[in-house]
């Protein structure tokens, strides 16, 4: 079964592919920039958190034991193929995946799909087989291996989970395929997050094609089917306008929901960044907030 647009979103909430913080608890997410929101993406979980979790921890376990690459190759297929195999919600996403590369891309347009470690390759194995062309490895070290020789100046369509800022393609995945003299004509996704990552990709001549964007419009589609209240849609289109003005009405003042004590080490780490570099020019306006997360953040550091 292909999956509706609704259907899809029903599966990224159930699943907490894309997690919405309480803002009456905390702690708020962080992200990678060392600034804080109120929602968090984690694309992989739509196969089943579990799962999703499981090949995760196998894929790692399998590049740390193997060196041989077709062995490689071959155990990872092995078991994100068997995990496919039985999971019926796995196979309907792939496969809405395939009928939209198929809606986009002409016939015969791509010789070979390929897929970075690790989370694009928990979609592109099993993409590879549903369009029934051969599966390109692009590793971090930036190695690539594919089971079947690959022609020269072959094309390639990348599949991945998640594009953000699209940072993994232009340091990794396009520079790989370039030195293997492939040429990626696109690259299809789950899920995109904001614009940034999809104008880069386009000026690069890279066709994007994503089932689902994680945009304001995603929120007010989710608060239409009912998977969200009307505050926290209304916090998440203040965050969108502003996050400036996201974390004055929502964060400041309160360093319970900073949790700055027990959040995990990351997390922590982009916390103390964010209260040292003051990004978004808050600290003017609440020194004795600062101050006092300041004293948090040195107290965590102490006991570490």
């Amino acid at each position: 079964m292909i999956l509706s647009s609704d259907d899809l979103l029903k599966i990224i909430h159930d699943t907490k592919a894309v997690s919405i913080w309480n803002h009456k608890t905390g702690p708020v997410f962080w992200y990678a920039a060392a600034v804080p929101g109120p929602f968090y993406v984690n694309t992989e979980l739509a196969i089943g958190s579990a799962l999703a979790e499981k090949l995760l921890r196998d894929i790692t376990a399998i590049i740390a034991a193997t060196s041989d690459p077709a062995a490689r190759a071959a155990r990872l297929n092995e078991a994100i193929l068997t995990a496919y195999d039985a999971n019926p919600v796995y196979q309907q996403i792939v496969k809405t995946m395939v009928a939209a590369a198929k809606a986009s891309f002409p016939d015969g347009s791509y010789a070979l799909v390929s897929g970075g470690e690790r989370r694009d390759w928990l979609f592109s194995i099993p993409f590879a087989r549903e369009a029934g062309v051969p599966h390109a490895f692009l590793f971090k070290n930036q190695d690539l291996w594919c089971a079947t020789p690959i022609a020269p100046h072959a094309t390639t369509l990348h599949v991945a989970d998640l594009i953000n800022n699209a940072a993994s393609y232009f340091d990794l995945w396009l520079p790989i395929l370039e030195k293997a003299h492939l040429r990626c004509i696109g690259t299809v996704c789950l899920n995109s997050r904001g614009s940034n990552g999809l104008q880069r990709l386009a000026k690069a001549n890279v066709k994007v094609v994503a089932l689902n964007g994680i945009d304001l419009s995603f929120f007010e589609k989710s608060r239409a089917g009912g998977l969200i209240d009307a505050d926290t849609l209304a916090e998440i289109a203040a965050y969108f306008a502003s996050p400036q003005e996201w974390a004055k009405r929502y964060l400041i003042g309160n360093a319970k929901l900073f949790d700055a004590p027990h959040i995990d080490a990351k997390s922590f780490e982009r916390l103390r960044s964010f209260f040292t570099n003051d990004p978004w020019s808050l600290k003017k306006d609440n020194e004795a907030f600062f101050a006092a997360m300041r004293t948090a953040i040195e107290e965590r550091a102490r006991t570490a």
